[in-house]
């Protein structure tokens, strides 16, 4: 019994002595008469636990490594107090979440770049930069050709805490631009022109990134991208967008006829050009822009008359409906401007009317010239200009092509390709998926079937009896996606 005894008194002992050396070693590692330090920042993330940083972006959780951490009362960043979490500091570690909203250097250089904590017995301070977002360069504008001394100006976004900018080629060579301003917006820069440059590439080197653009000491060709309609109507505004619309001097339709620069508008941005068609090419073609780096033209086919189905002059006809009428615009009132003629649906269908302004048509399809038998119907689309005058409340459209009553597009609402919304006061170009409208699998199929139907149907499937219809249609036209 006495060895017993002894035995569980020797292991009491020594549960004694550990915890009272746990007590001591835990006295040593919060001992509040040393001072905190904070000795690196690290991400929270387990896979990246080892990686220490000296910058972050906003709302990124970090984790603040140090020593003596014990009895933290405030944090800042930035000399901007933050909100913390007590249950997530220890004496080696506080995890915090940068705010959103902090006060950067970016725009307000007179603050710290670091982050500060207060403890119960003193203050650790660490260096550490909380990065602005990275610049963007749209375009640059310049009086061609660049020479030594000239001002250049870059727009763009973000030119925040800007490091350096020069002009890079493609061999490795860099002439910095030494003299420059960044505007209070951080959205431009001007700088003037150094001696030496090259044709390659102009960049920006930020704290946060860098960014690029290219960049020629002569006007680059302009290039043409896209454009509001392949079929404008004649006389409304219409635009191209592109880049290099440097000094343009006219554009050239389809060999036809050009349009003088004085008769165009384009963006600051040089890479928008506003017109109006004075009248209708008689042929499909190229739009040609001519600019001070030379001309270009259309990679797609514009004004494509053959892919017409129903234009309403020498291309299909109307053949019977109801709440309708031709319209031939005459500049004074809705819809202003029209190709020709161009068919209107108006009045009011009053509550639940499913048979009502209707719009039935003779079409004349494009043939299999145009179009090849073997398009898949999947790369096809009824396109067609719309302009709608009155909201349209709970109408809508049931449209449908060659007869085919059992495969029609149903409680359609007009929006514009461009934007995808559906405009008020301005005609709209409007695409809708061929394969809404037929089962086949390619053009050939569709053109064999035997009706030439194109109809439009207006209803209302709602109580609300107050609604307006008042809306125009013109050019109605097959596309291939693919090509144009």
């Amino acid at each position: 019994m006495k060895a017993i005894y002894d035995n569980n008194r020797f292991i009491l002992l020594v549960f004694i002595a550990f915890i009272m050396l746990s007590m001591l070693s835990c006295s040593r590692n919060n001992d509040l008469t040393m001072p905190p330090e904070i000795t690196h920042i690290r991400l929270t993330d387990p896979e990246k636990a080892d990686s220490t940083f000296t910058g972050a972006f906003p709302g990124t959780m970090i984790a603040i490594v140090g020593k003596n951490l014990d009895g933290i009362q405030k944090i800042y960043i930035n000399d901007q107090q933050i909100g913390f979490n007590a249950n997530y500091c220890t004496s080696t570690s506080a995890i915090i979440s940068i705010p959103a909203n902090l006060l950067l250097t970016g725009t307000n250089p007179d603050l710290p770049n670091e982050i500060r904590i207060e403890t119960s017995h003193g203050e650790a301070r660490f260096n550490f930069h909380i990065y602005s977002p990275a610049p963007q360069i749209s375009r640059i504008e310049l009086n061609y050709p660049a020479k030594a001394g000239e001002k250049l100006s870059i727009y763009g976004l973000n030119f925040y805490e800007v490091k350096k900018i020069a002009f890079e080629t493609a061999t490795g060579g860099s002439v910095p631009a030494t003299e420059y301003e960044v505007g209070k917006d951080y959205d431009k820069i001007e700088l003037k022109i150094p001696s030496g440059i090259q044709d390659g590439r102009l960049a920006v080197y930020c704290i946060t990134d860098s960014v690029s653009i290219a960049f020629t000491t002569n006007v680059s060709p302009p290039i043409i991208k896209s454009w509001s309609s392949d079929m404008p109507i004649v006389g409304d505004q219409a635009f191209i967008t592109g880049v290099n619309f440097i000094n343009v001097t006219k554009l050239n339709i389809n060999g036809e006829f050009d349009i003088p620069s004085e008769d165009l508008m384009v963006a600051k941005s040089q890479d928008t050009i506003y017109y109006r068609l004075p009248k209708a090419p008689i042929k499909s073609g190229t739009i040609t822009v001519h600019a001070a780096g030379g001309q270009s033209n259309s990679t797609k086919l514009f004004y494509p008359i053959e892919n017409l189905v129903l234009n309403w002059d020498e291309i299909g006809h109307y053949e019977w409906g109801d709440n309708n009428m031709p319209v031939m615009a005459d500049g004074t009132k809705p819809p202003y401007f029209t190709a020709g003629t161009a068919y209107r649906i108006f009045g009011s269908p009053g509550a639940w009317q499913y048979w009502w302004g209707n719009l039935s048509n003779k079409g004349n399809y494009p043939t299999i010239t145009t179009i090849p038998a073997n398009t898949p119907i999947s790369s096809l689309v009824l396109r067609f200009e719309c302009f709608l005058n009155e909201p349209l409340a709970t109408a809508t459209f049931d449209l449908q092509l060659k007869g085919n009553g059992d495969k029609m597009v149903s409680d359609y609402v007009p929006r514009d390709r461009n934007s995808n919304k559906t405009n008020l006061g301005k005609w709209m170009t409007c695409d809708i998926l061929l394969n809404r409208f037929t089962t086949v699998a390619d053009y050939g199929s569709f053109a064999a079937i035997a009706s030439s139907e194109l109809s439009i149907f207006t209803k209302n499937k709602a109580d609300n009896a107050n609604v307006k219809v008042d809306i125009y249609f013109d050019n109605f036209r097959i596309i291939d996606t693919s090509k144009n």
